[in-house]
């Protein structure tokens, strides 16, 4: 053989190694300014079903030996701009016998990337998206693991004038002088679905715009790069505008910018970042292991001393600050060793979030390679997530019984559980107006009092918000006070009543209350406005009361929603509520709480074990310490498992 065809062959043969490494790399790419080779994103190995879900925990951890494992890390432009992941790689890799493969994009396309399958962990960092990604069943053991703030930087000489102004004011000021054409005032927007993308529509949203009509597309005024974070700092830069970034890589970039902070504080600036293992069902138990241990990682007190310290010596001040176990304070999680191989999902009444999330942790103890993921909000919500949304939970609980058999049956269960019963009351802090005087007896008035405000919840989505307005109808007969709806709902919103064979129906499908009555969301969205004074009382469940510490008033018996032997009166008070795109009509009935296991659900066999420690003593237990009455035995209703027999429930 020649030499010259040796050598043709010895290139060919490197050539073609080449292409095979290579494509295992296919993905999006990235190259930070300064950096000469890109990070790439490789495909995970479809290597079959993930083991079955073993029932123990190792005690050691074994010392890294063989080949390395890769890591495919999808990762925010943030994350990777400021070069702090970077800076973390070789101690992970280290650690793990690992290499970790890292491609950066805004969260929404890095989310993409993993309902893919192509990337095995994220770190990412818009809630609302993750929300949405978890409930689809995509994540394991979300962890939040560093925050930092957006700050809106623009021009040095700030022409329109906002330095100093609350987020949602600069918004709004830089808007309208954007529309009329100020000289120098623009706004640069990432464009593009990220975190940083989702948050400035936040702040619109919290300034009361809507993005889409108000501020998308309304003129030159505003510019959509569709580039990450570094590049739209720098497009800003160069066109003299505004734009929202994280602080982060604002300090990373400074010394390239004509920019400088314009509004650096406001409550809708956090920024969060989460880390998620990706599931996959064609995930090798491996591969999920892997990415378990990089979210150890990230959370482990070496990693989160050095986030805090990262970016001190060269900016003066640290990019990025550590969870260091303050999740609560920023209501999400960011503890507990990632142990969960499978998901299981469970979407709840928020009145329920408490005692569930005890309720989790009892069952991650007896299944600790199941990770237990609760997403709470007002029941007919929740619903429909699952059936209008296709969304597929394990367990379904909703605060209203009823609404199982009604929005559910037949395509999404066909039997429930009741377990729990509560009632309403009057909920204040020590910082209402009148708390030293009000009672059960002049509640009423106090609450009428001009500059009282009060909340309740969504009538339209939460039982607990049309049980106040049911509840409110239901004082007039037990107070003998014929204008108790009309003082306390009908002159402050556009709520309704009408009165027909000896019923009343209250119509709040469009409730518009005009800020003396205010309508949350849910009830822990309830306990936030209370909590932060833009409410003086909530007529709320009294479970929720006591799970968050807050006094409150007992109701009569007669409106509280709390005894059987009351059902026919308060069945003479009827909601009509928005369900879709048409209405549906609510009874007044004593409270009680229903729980099924979806017939969609992905793990069913796991859904019943939640149910089975729900309705076990020691779940009795945790509901009675956080408020609930509990239904013992729990009744069942409809083709109820045998196996939930076998627990207890007795057929109702």
């Amino acid at each position: 053989m020649s030499v010259d065809l040796k050598k043709h062959i010895c290139i060919f043969v490197i050539m073609s190694l080449l292409i095979v490494s290579f494509a295992s790399f296919a993905g999006c790419t990235t190259t930070r300014p300064g950096s000469e080779t890109p990070t790439a994103t490789p495909t995970p190995a479809e290597t079959g079903a993930v083991t079955p879900v073993p029932t123990t925990v190792p005690t050691t951890v074994p010392t890294p030996v063989g080949p390395k494992t890769k890591v495919l890390l999808a990762t925010t432009t943030s994350l990777y701009d400021t070069g702090l992941l970077d800076y973390l790689k070789p101690k992970f890799e280290k650690k793990y016998n690992a290499e970790l493969l890292i491609t950066s994009q805004g969260t929404g396309k890095a989310l993409e990337v993993a309902k893919r399958g192509d990337c095995n962990v994220l770190a990412v960092h818009s809630p609302s998206q993750e929300t949405t990604y978890m409930e689809d069943g995509y994540g394991l053991n979300r962890r939040c693991f560093a925050y930092n703030y957006f700050i809106i930087v623009g021009p040095p000489g700030d022409p329109a004038g906002v330095k100093g102004m609350t987020p949602e004011k600069a918004f709004a000021t830089i808007l309208s002088k954007g529309k009329a054409n100020t000289p120098g005032v623009a706004f640069v927007s990432r464009g593009d679905a990220s975190g940083t993308h989702t948050a400035e529509q936040n702040v619109w949203k919290s300034a009361g715009y809507n993005y889409t009509r108000d501020v998308q597309k309304s003129g030159k005024w505003y510019i959509e790069a569709g580039r990450g974070m570094g590049e739209t700092l720098q497009l800003a830069s160069e066109k003299g505008a505004y734009t929202l970034t994280d602080e982060g890589t604002y300090l990373a970039y400074k010394g390239k910018l004509d920019l400088e902070p314009i509004v650096t504080e406001g409550a809708s600036l956090l920024n969060v970042y989460s880390v998620i293992a990706v599931y996959n069902p064609m995930f090798t138990q491996q591969e999920i292991e892997m990415a378990n241990n990089f979210v150890d990682f990230m959370i482990s007190p070496e990693t989160q001393a050095d986030i805090d310290n990262y970016g001190k010596d060269k900016y003066g001040k640290n990019l990025f600050s550590a969870m260091n176990g303050q999740g609560s304070k920023f209501s999400c999680v960011c503890t507990g060793d990632a142990n969960g191989l499978k998901p299981m999902t469970v979407f709840n009444a928020g009145s329920l979030n408490a005692p569930f999330a005890k309720i989790e942790a009892v069952y991650e103890n007896k299944f600790p390679k199941v990770d237990v993921q609760l997403f709470g909000g007002g029941s007919v919500t929740m619903i429909e997530k699952i059936t209008k949304q296709g969304k597929k939970a394990d367990v379904l609980a909703s605060a209203d019984a009823y609404l199982i058999p009604t929005l559910m049956y037949p395509k999404y269960a066909d039997y429930y559980v009741t377990f729990a019963k509560n009632h309403m009351v009057i909920v204040y802090t020590n910082q209402s107006k009148y708390n030293d005087k009000i009672t059960s007896d002049n509640w009423y008035e106090i609450l009428n009092t001009p500059d009282v405000k009060y909340v309740i919840s969504d009538p339209n989505t939460d039982p607990a918000g049309y049980r106040a307005v049911m509840s409110i109808q239901l004082a007039e007969r037990v107070y003998g006070v014929d204008t108790i709806f009309s003082s306390l709902l009908g002159s402050h919103s556009t709520m309704t009543r009408t009165f027909s064979d000896g019923k009343y129906t209250i119509d709040v499908t469009r409730p518009s209350p005009d800020g003396k009555l205010v309508i949350g969301k849910s009830g822990p969205d309830v306990v936030a406005i209370l909590k932060g004074g833009k409410a003086d009382y909530a007529i709320e469940y009294s479970s929720v009361a006591i799970q968050n510490g807050l006094p409150y008033i007992e109701l009569p018996v007669g409106m509280d929603l709390s005894a059987q032997e009351y059902a026919d009166s308060y069945a003479t008070v009827k909601v009509k509520r928005i369900s879709g795109t048409t209405t549906a009509t609510e009874t007044a009935t004593p409270i009680i709480y229903g729980v099924t296991v979806p017939k969609n659900a992905r793990s069913p066999d796991l859904g019943l074990e939640f149910i089975k420690i729900l309705v076990s003593r020691e779940g009795h237990d945790i509901l009675t310490a956080d408020g609930q009455e509990v239904i013992d035995p729990a009744l069942g209703y409809g083709n109820v498992p045998a196996e939930l027999k076998a627990s207890g429930v007795v057929m109702a």
